[in-house]
């Protein structure tokens, strides 16, 4: 993973922290934070909208389904989902020692009313009764012992040719290496600057006009970077790792230090060499199989990351480039999903970098595009570009 493929990451990062204060509080909770919260007591405050914004995503329902005027007043949806929230949490309580395995997005699935009956296909299985006919057709009024064995060798058979045309982990990360121009040409760029335009959703509902930053990357072996912000007559932003800690300025001149989750994940983004060192980022790297990217069929890797939820990679069947990176925040009902595309590889000083970069998560707020302008490679950069600022002071009025 180059460095341009985390230009979008710090961009979301410092978009959301553009208010933040240089104080830090003791995390609140959901019931301290809101009014008439009864079933996420507990929950972090900082969790509390993700998981909003998931029930919404997982019915498929806008907030006002639930919500009237200030939205802490009851309604008769808003008391049914919190029946189901309890229900929910007992099962996985009752059946799977707390982890969160059934959630509202497991039957709902997008419906604000969930399907309990399968749609008539005609047929038990996609492969449907063809399974018994490989190699040979079993009799007519064959018995239970006959079919069983044909189905078991077709899904052996099935399972063997998947296992021959199935790459290891380790072959995956070379034919990406590969594809982004080699350990050697990777090696020779030792730092970068990237500007780009990024267009972000105007509010969480993702309607109106997007709004359109000015960014600039600085990044430089091994493990420093720091992203400037500009909006098109608004103040600057400003986040970075310094290869001792992460902060972010925001836009009223405060600096404050990025700690927690949201810090470990910038210092990975700050490894210059982040597609060569994978296998020292992760803890463990899995394939769990094959998917789509759009038309393109990928590998999918499942990264364990210390301390953190896992990455999900998606490799480039053919091209080995990385399409994709999702990752997740938890919250008290499911998973957010955040998914990063990368598309429009290009060639710069002999690495291929994206210049188009998409962010698409389970609310629009988070909806992000970057497109690269210009990339210097082996540039020389300011060391004031790369530390820490000092706080601003705020224009005189």
């Amino acid at each position: 993973m180059n460095h341009t493929t985390k230009i979008i990451t710090l961009a979301a990062a410092t978009l959301a922290a553009a208010c933040l204060a240089p104080a830090q509080q003791a995390p609140r909770t959901a019931a301290q934070q809101y009014k008439n919260i009864q079933v996420l007591k507990d929950a972090p405050a900082t969790e509390f909208i993700q998981s909003m914004r998931f029930l919404s995503t997982a019915l498929g329902v806008e907030c006002e389904f639930c919500h009237q005027g200030t939205r802490s007043v009851d309604t008769p949806n808003k008391i049914k989902a919190r029946q189901m929230m309890t229900m929910m949490a007992k099962i996985n309580a009752d059946n799977f020692g707390g982890a969160q395995v059934v959630t509202c997005n497991t039957c709902h699935n997008g419906n604000h009313v969930p399907m309990n009956a399968p749609k008539p296909t005609g047929q038990y299985s996609t492969d449907g009764p063809q399974v018994f006919y490989k190699p040979t057709a079993p009799p007519v009024g064959a018995t239970d012992d006959v079919m069983y064995e044909a189905y078991k060798e077709h899904t052996e058979a099935e399972a063997k040719a998947r296992a021959a045309a199935t790459p290891t982990v380790d072959q995956i990360l070379a034919k990406y290496v590969t594809a982004l121009g080699g350990e050697t040409a990777i090696r020779k760029v030792t730092s970068r600057v990237v500007t780009a335009t990024v267009e972000a959703a105007p509010n969480v509902r993702g309607a109106g006009p997007m709004v359109f930053t000015q960014q600039v990357q600085y990044s430089k072996a091994p493990s420093v970077m720091a992203t400037a912000i500009q909006g098109f007559g608004g103040a600057a932003t400003s986040r970075g790792f310094d290869g001792n800690e992460t902060w972010t300025q925001a836009a009223n001149g405060n600096v404050a230090p990025v700690t927690g989750v949201d810090g470990a994940r910038a210092k990975r983004d700050a490894d210059f060499y982040r597609a060569l060192n994978m296998k020292q980022e992760y803890t463990r790297l899995t394939l769990t199989g094959s998917d789509k990217v759009g038309s393109r069929d990928v590998w999918v890797v499942n990264g364990a990351v210390t301390g953190d939820n896992p990455d999900t990679l998606y490799f480039d069947k053919e091209s080995g480039l990385l399409l994709r990176k999702g990752s997740y925040n938890t919250t008290p009902l499911g998973k957010y999903v955040i998914n990063t595309d990368y598309e429009d590889y290009r060639d710069v000083a002999g690495v291929k970098l994206p210049f188009l970069i998409r962010t698409l998560s389970v609310s629009p707020a988070d909806t992000l595009i970057v497109r690269v302008e210009k990339v210097e490679s082996n540039a020389t950069i300011d060391a004031a570009k790369l530390a820490k600022p000092a706080p601003r002071q705020p224009a005189a009025r």
